[in-house]
């Protein structure tokens, strides 16, 4: 008689499977666990040899070394003291640096101005005499001072911008007096005077006055320029009495051109 056998179905096959690996793991978890001898270093410590590799490895220090070394602490660093100005030590913007100045050296003596204008006085001097040499215009000027109290504090006369004469202390011209008389090259001339005036009735009444006229010089002839200062103030005598006076100053030019002798 024969009998006939039929496959498994695949619900069996699965049991058997999932009893199989139930018992593989049931196994493993008998096995006995064995510590290793070597400690895993923490994530970010510092090796010995001063290496920051995260997979490196320290060995633990045997209980007869002692415990480890440390470095001692830095001593620490105390803060300046504040200064006693109440400004923090802090210099004012106002103060120049160190380095804003260059180094020039030692300071030069103070120039010798009497020597300087004895130079400019001689030049002057040179120059004139060359004119006189290559022209034959000429040109001349006179003063004439009036005035009961007036006094003559300063006066100076220039041509071109350069002075040509400065009057003496105490000056006095009451009558016509020339002051210069010298060739200059024909044309066009700016004759300028500078005064400084004080009243003898009373000295801290003072005025300044500045003039300037421009004069033709006619080729080989010679300009005469007459110059006439006038002062008839009386701030000095009434201002202190009742409280109102005036000055009354005047510069005034007169020119004649005429020829020049051979």
């Amino acid at each position: 008689m024969m009998v006939r056998v039929t496959g498994f179905s695949r619900p069996t096959i699965a049991v058997s499977a999932v009893g199989s690996l139930l018992a593989a793991v049931t196994i493993a978890a008998a096995q006995p666990r064995t510590r290793s001898t070597h400690a895993t270093k923490p994530r970010g410590a510092v090796s010995a040899d001063g290496g920051g590799d995260e997979g490196a490895t320290v060995v633990a220090a045997s209980p007869e070394a002692g415990p480890p070394i440390m470095p001692a602490p830095a001593a620490p660093v105390s803060a300046p003291a504040p200064d006693e100005r109440g400004d923090g030590g802090r210099l004012s913007p106002l103060n120049p640096a160190a380095d804003e100045f260059s180094d020039a050296g030692a300071v030069s003596a103070p120039a010798d101005y009497d020597h300087l204008l004895a130079d400019i006085a001689a030049l002057r001097a040179r120059i004139a005499a060359v004119s006189d040499t290559l022209f034959h215009s000429r040109i001349a000027i006179g003063l004439r001072v009036s005035g009961d109290h007036a006094r003559i504090a300063s006066l100076s006369v220039s041509i071109d911008d350069g002075q040509v004469w400065s009057s003496p202390a105490s000056f006095r011209a009451e009558a016509e007096t020339t002051v210069y008389d010298h060739a200059v090259a024909p044309g066009h001339h700016a004759v300028t005077v500078d005064v400084e005036r004080r009243d003898d009735r009373n000295d801290t009444f003072r005025s300044a006055q500045r003039s300037r006229f421009i004069v033709d010089v006619p080729s080989d002839r010679r300009l005469s320029v007459q110059l006439d200062l006038s002062d008839d103030s009386n701030v000095a005598r009434d201002f202190p009495a009742d409280g109102d006076g005036r000055y009354d100053l005047r510069i005034r030019a007169h020119v004649r051109a005429d020829s020049v002798p051979r």
